[in-house]
């Protein structure tokens, strides 16, 4: 079996969440327990639960990475330099969009709580939307068409070809950094 890399806790909560229960088809799955373990020699997490709609039982097992001293999260993204093996750049890019949903256009009138609130949609959605960059390839123009895996997306990748350009995946990334520092405390 090969296992897919889990970069960290977040990104293998993220893809566990995003995946349809093989019965019901409901998302939003949240493991009840999880262990280390190490699977055809290699280290490996486990994690184990029931379906929040169906009760079904569901396990899902990744590759963590090699070096086992490193912070299973570090609070600044997803994932070290390299790319996700679990969601693609059409993934990454749609949950960047939706955090992105979240958020007003201006701090004005905001209380403190809001702020805060739109503040951290606003690091999750430039965390998704980094990870979207970390799929052009060194001198590459865009996203290639070959880093898309998933039907979900491939079809944004369809659709929106325009959107995996590198020059503007990086704009709009510098954009939403600057958005953040006005949400700031």
């Amino acid at each position: 079996m090969s296992l897919r890399l889990a970069r960290t806790a977040s990104e293998a909560y993220l893809y566990m969440a995003r995946q349809p229960c093989e019965h019901c088809g409901a998302t939003g799955f949240e493991p009840e327990r999880s262990a280390s373990e190490v699977v055809d020699g290699v280290l490996a997490r486990r994690y184990l639960g029931a379906c929040p709609s169906c009760g079904m039982w569901r396990e899902f097992v990744f590759r963590v990475p090699d070096d086992a001293s490193a912070p299973l999260d570090d609070g600044t993204g997803f994932g070290g330099p390299t790319p996700s093996e679990l969601l693609d750049p059409g993934e990454w890019l749609e949950l960047a969009d939706a955090m992105f949903a979240q958020v007003p256009d201006s701090p004005v009138g905001l209380t403190d709580a809001q702020r805060r609130e739109a503040s951290g949609a606003l690091g999750a959605g430039i965390a998704a939307l980094a990870e979207v960059v970390k799929f052009i390839r060194p001198g590459a123009d865009s996203v290639s068409p070959f880093a898309f895996w998933t039907e979900r997306g491939r079809a944004l990748s369809l659709d929106a070809r325009w959107r995996f350009d590198a020059e503007r995946l990086r704009g709009d990334l510098a954009d939403a950094r600057a958005v953040l520092s006005g949400f700031a405390d």
